[in-house]
């Protein structure tokens, strides 16, 4: 067992050994930091996902840039479709969208 736990069971002890007043006063500052290490680990998890998904949209929108250039290229729409990983409909919609600019 390191200090560090030691040190924890020590505190413990003397909390849980102290008057109701103590325990209650123990126990509110234990459920306020398990609180506080929460919300941290929550919003930690909201940023990785809101990062997770940048990251998506952005691959996504290169993909569609890339289509475009390569049917500015004269590149059939199958080999546009299986060399970005873009569905050949998708393809088909940029086509049709650049036609009508």
């Amino acid at each position: 067992m390191n200090d560090e736990t030691l040190r924890s069971a020590f505190e413990s002890w003397e909390a849980l050994s102290g008057t109701p007043e103590e325990f209650f006063a123990y126990e509110s500052r234990w459920k306020r930091v398990i609180d506080e290490e929460a919300a941290i680990r929550e919003a930690e998890l909201r940023l990785e996902e809101a990062v997770q998904e940048a990251v998506q949209e952005a691959a996504f929108k290169t993909k569609k840039q890339m289509a475009r250039n390569l049917l500015d290229m004269g590149m059939e729409v199958e080999k546009i479709a299986e060399a970005t990983e873009l569905d050949k409909q998708l393809v088909l919609d940029i086509q049709t969208e650049m036609r009508h600019r």
